[in-house]
């Protein structure tokens, strides 16, 4: 771990727990502590305790920072008053309707853009689909990627939804674990139609999401930050449901590493144990998201234990995303519904598409995918 992270982390401690933010270490500028804040979605937060320091700052990066707390608070606004319409509206048509993820652990924070979310995700059932759809493209959407189990929507200059059919896809390895998510839910009072996740159940989705994001590219402190804020508001969670569903999913020790390294970093401040380090250096590493180059090695290494050949291993890396199934593609091309022999056309369309859109991130994954095929060959 860096100055940085230690200096971060122990800022954000400070704000949490509202005590003196410490001063900034020599040598550390104000650049970087927002260039590290940015990768880790928490600038907004950081920058409220940084002011507690810096009330008359007139440096440059110092107004550009304001500005971008500023608009992040307004997203912030936006995006609550867009999830309350835009469930309100859901429900009034009779579309059942579970919000998941930040949706409510952002008002758990002690203010209200300390918890940046990047988007919208709501769960609805499969049936409903093609009515929510028309829903949300009424409101000022538009249709921007369908993957497995979700549907991307955007909405300048805020907005963007994730509206899902299946809380994981179904080859990811907990995808079973949530075919009967809607069991777990309870209705939400004055509204039969919207519902949320049983405390124990949000908390376990969490960790679930944080354990897909760790084995596919990284997450980061922001996610660690997460967990206090779920023990500081859920305090009287089912320790033993939460033990015997852990155990199920595979992650109880994960479960207690996050507990541990984030009591640590946000709650006491002591110094972590030697078996935290991995995770801790993997999460200061890693950003919000991962990166790009994390999820391409690690999906290959996964792969790589059953394609030892490298022309086997790039094929069976390369195809499957390259040439999405007819079902994905029916979501995304409407057409296809109606003339499916078109399927390999539109395949062609879409990685031009890819190719056009940001050509930059695609030819840097190419180089990287054909690195990594032949490393073994």
């Amino acid at each position: 771990m860096t100055r940085t992270d230690d200096y971060i982390i122990s800022l954000i401690r400070a704000v949490m727990w509202e005590r003196p933010v410490p001063p900034i270490p020599e040598g550390l500028s104000l650049g970087e502590l927002f260039d590290y804040s940015k990768s880790h979605s928490v600038e907004a937060l950081v920058f409220r305790g940084l002011a507690q320091l810096l009330p008359h700052c007139e440096d440059p990066v110092w107004k550009g920072w304001e500005n971008r707390a500023n608009q992040l608070l307004a997203q912030s606004i936006v995006q609550l008053q867009e999830r309350d319409e835009l469930t309100e509206a859901l429900t009034r048509a009779g579309i059942d309707v579970l919000p998941v993820k930040g949706c409510w652990l952002k008002e758990q924070y002690p203010d209200l853009g300390d918890r940046q979310m990047s988007d919208l995700d709501m769960l609805i059932h499969p049936a409903d689909a093609a009515a929510a759809e028309e829903l949300i493209l009424r409101r000022g959407y538009r249709r921007e990627e369908v993957l497995f189990h979700h549907t991307m929507y955007l909405k300048p200059p805020y907005m963007v939804l994730e509206r899902h059919t299946a809380l994981l896809p179904d080859i990811d390895e907990h995808g079973s674990y949530y075919a009967d998510v809607w069991e777990k839910a309870l209705p939400v009072e004055g509204n039969p139609r919207l519902f949320r996740l049983r405390p124990e159940d949000e908390y376990l989705f969490y960790l679930v999401h944080l354990s897909k994001h760790l084995s596919d590219g990284g997450s980061g402190i922001r996610t660690i930050l997460d967990n206090t804020v779920y023990a500081r508001c859920l305090p009287d969670m089912d320790r033993e449901y939460l033990k015997r569903e852990l155990n199920t999913l595979g992650l109880l020790d994960l479960a207690r590493q996050v507990r541990e390294l984030s009591r640590c970093w946000f709650e006491t401040g002591q110094a972590i144990g030697e078996d935290l380090r991995p995770l801790a250096q993997a999460v200061c590493e890693a950003g919000t998201y991962g990166s790009m180059e994390t999820r391409t090695r690690q999906r290959m290494e996964r792969l790589r234990e059953k394609h030892r050949n490298p022309i086997a291993l790039l094929w069976a890396y390369g195809i499957p995303r390259l040439f999405r199934p007819l079902s994905e593609m029916k979501r995304l091309y409407p057409i296809l519904e109606k003339v499916p022999i078109l399927l390999p056309v539109f395949w062609v369309r879409r990685v031009l598409s890819m190719m056009l859109l940001n050509q930059h991130a695609f030819w840097r994954k190419i180089r990287l995918i054909f690195q990594e095929g032949g490393k073994h060959g």
